[in-house]
C-alpha cells in the first residue's frame, strides 16, 4: 500500500495483558510495517529514532520495546536494505551503570548486535544549526548530524502519558535529536529568562506562560526537522501503553497497535485518541493546529486500516479506542493529580507554582482533587 502523507495507519493485534515478549513487539512492527510500500534510499543511513530518555529495562514501557525496533529492522533488510545501514540513536540522559541504566539492560546493546546495525548516543555527538521559518519561541535549533544527514528517519515513540506533554508521542519523541543543553525544552532555558519573573502566570489559553512556550518549541522543532527534506516516518510502538508521568510513577495496560504516518501531527492525535484522550484539548496539539502543521481533530484525518486496506470510519476507530483513558498526571506537594479535568480541559502543569504566581496577583488558587499515583 502507497503510503499518503496525511493519512495515519494503524495495524492492530490482540493482548489482554500488560507485558508481552519481544517477539510480539517484533511481529507487530514488523506485519505493519511490511503492508506498507516504502520508498527506501540505496544509499545512507537508515535512522532509527526511539524514545530512550532514561534506559529502563524494556517491560517498564518507558523506553521503546527493543522488539519493536527489531521488527523494523527486520522488515528494512527484508526490502534489501543493508543492515549496516542501520542506526539506532538517541539523546537522553546516557548510562547511569549505578542505577542499572544502560543499553544492555535496556534491550538495545543486544538488539544490535543481533541484527549486525549500529547504536549510537547522541550526547557528545556534534550537531548544526538549523533555521526554523516563522520560529515563535526559537529562530534555529542545533540538530545532530547524524539526523541532518541520514537518508532517512524513522521516528519511533511509545504510547504513553507525560507530566508536561500530557502524551509523549512523535513530536516530542523528536526532542532528542536536539543537541544539548538546548536539547531540554521541559526546563527554563536561557532563552526564557526575559519572561522569568512572570513565567507561570496563566494565559489565554488556561495554561501558565511557560506551557504556551514549552507548546511552541515543539512546533518549532517540528517546523526544523520538517525543514531537512529528507524522508521520514513516525511509529508507534503502542503493543504496552503507560499512563502517569512518563517515568517512575504510572502504570502499564495492553493497547495492541501500532500508528504509523508522515504526519506527526496527525499520528500523535489518532495515538492520543486511541489512548482514550481528547487530541482537541490536549495543549500541544491544540498548538500544532493552530499553527497549521497539521490537524488535531479525528474527523479531519483519514485512518486506514491496514489489516483490511480499508479507511476506518467514526464507529470503527470508535471501538478501537481504549474506553477508560491513560490519564497523565503530574505531582503536587508529594501527591499527583491528573492533568485533565473532568470537563475534559487541561489543567496546568506545575499547579504549585502556578498558584503561587495567582497568590501573588490577588487571584484564587485552582484546586484539584489530589491523589497518590
Amino acid at each position: 500500500m502507497n503510503i499518503d502523507s496525511d493519512k495515519v495507519y494503524l495495524y492492530r493485534v490482540p493482548i489482554d495483558q500488560s507485558t508481552a515478549p519481544f517477539s510480539a513487539y517484533q511481529e507487530l512492527a514488523s506485519e505493519a510495517l511490511s503492508k506498507l510500500s516504502l520508498v527506501l534510499p540505496e544509499a545512507g543511513t537508515m535512522l532509527l529514532k526511539p524514545n530512550a530518555t532514561v534506559l529502563h529495562e524494556p517491560d517498564r514501557r518507558i523506553i521503546t520495546h527493543p522488539g519493536f525496533l527489531a521488527g523494523i529492522i527486520d522488515t528494512l533488510v527484508d526490502q534489501g536494505v543493508n543492515a549496516g545501514r542501520v542506526l539506532v540513536a538517541d539523546g537522553g540522559t546516557g548510562e547511569s551503570p549505578e542505577s542499572d541504566f544502560t543499553w544492555k539492560n535496556a534491550g538495545y546493546a543486544d538488539l544490535v548486535a543481533s541484527r549486525g546495525t549500529h547504536l549510537k548516543c547522541f550526547n557528545e555527538a556534534s550537531g548544526r544549526p538549523i533555521a526554523i521559518e516563522a520560529g515563535r519561541v526559537y529562530q534555529s535549533l542545533p540538530i545532530y548530524e547524524d539526523v541532518i544527514d541520514c537518508a532517512f528517519l524513522f521516528n519511533v515513540p511509545l504510547a504513553k502519558c507525560h507530566n508536561l506533554g500530557c502524551t509523549t508521542l512523535a513530536m516530542k519523541n523528536l526532542m532528542g535529536v536536539v543537541v544539548k543543553p538546548e536539547r531540554h525544552l521541559c526546563s527554563i532555558q536561557e532563552i526564557d529568562k526575559p519572561f522569568e519573573e512572570t513565567i507561570w502566570r496563566l494565559t489565554e489559553t488556561g495554561l501558565s506562560h511557560f506551557e504556551d512556550r514549552f507548546y511552541d518549541k515543539l512546533c518549532d522543532l517540528l517546523t526544523a526537522v520538517r525543514s531537512l527534506k529528507m524522508p521520514r516516518l513516525s511509529m508507534v510502538d503502542g503493543m504496552i501503553g503507560r499512563d502517569g508521568t512518563a517515568f517512575n510513577e504510572g502504570d502499564n495496560h495492553p493497547l495492541g497497535w501500532t500508528v504509523i504516518g508522515e504526519n506527526e501531527v496527525h499520528v500523535d492525535s489518532v495515538a492520543t485518541y486511541l489512548m482514550g484522550l481528547d487530541p482537541t484539548m490536549t495543549p500541544y496539539l491544540r498548538a500544532a493546529t493552530e499553527r497549521g502543521l497539521g490537524s488535531n481533530q479525528i474527523s479531519e484525518i483519514d485512518v486506514v486500516d491496514l489489516a483490511s486496506g480499508e479507511t476506518m470510519d467514526a464507529v470503527a476507530l470508535g471501538q478501537a479506542r481504549r474506553p477508560e483513558p491513560l490519564m497523565p498526571i503530574a505531582g503536587y506537594g508529594g501527591r499527583y493529580y491528573d492533568r485533565f479535568g473532568p470537563d475534559g480541559a487541561a489543567v496546568p502543569w506545575r499547579l504549585e507554582d502556578v498558584n503561587e504566581q495567582l497568590k501573588r496577583d490577588g487571584k484564587p488558587p485552582i484546586v484539584v482533587e489530589l491523589r497518590p499515583c
